[in-house]
């Protein structure tokens, strides 16, 4: 039986995840970044640039999806001049991802929009408040992915 923590957190995590997996909050971001993407893209378009140059099928597998999700969204970013493919001199059956200067920008408007969303739920935590959460998060975090294997 879980205890009162216990459940607080797993209420704590469905309520986020509800809202994190909502059309709206994908609407917001979209409005403070002026970035038309759908959430797939923007998923691909930030695994790209933490990895790039990458390969599609390990974007596929760190976004979780397989790979034919993921090159038909990688083929739209590529389109709308977010990424770029060029051969992977390793293995030229395969190609690699990187962003372009207009998928840097988009990104960068990206995580400023989200940085400024939490500046403003965070806008009542004291200072020593937001680092400890920080600090829990990443530690919950970590242990999550650790976990999952």
């Amino acid at each position: 039986m879980a205890n009162e923590a216990e459940a607080r957190i797993e209420q704590a995590l469905i309520d986020w995840f509800r809202r994190a997996t909502d059309p709206r909050g994908n609407a917001n971001l979209k409005a403070r970044s002026g970035v038309d993407l759908e959430r797939a893209a923007s998923t691909l378009l930030a695994r790209v640039g933490e990895h790039e140059p990458a390969r599609l099928s390990d974007i596929a597998a760190g976004t979780g999806v397989d790979v034919s999700t993921a090159s038909r969204t990688a083929a739209r970013l590529v389109e709308q001049g977010y990424i770029e493919r060029s051969t992977d001199p390793v293995d030229a059956r395969a190609s690699l991802l990187r962003l372009t200067p207009d998928g840097k920008d988009a990104l960068n408007r990206l995580t400023e929009a989200r940085h400024e969303w939490l500046r403003e739920i965070l806008a009542e935590f004291q200072p020593a408040d937001r680092a400890q959460f920080a600090d829990l998060l990443e530690r919950f975090v970590t242990r999550m992915i650790a976990a999952s294997g």
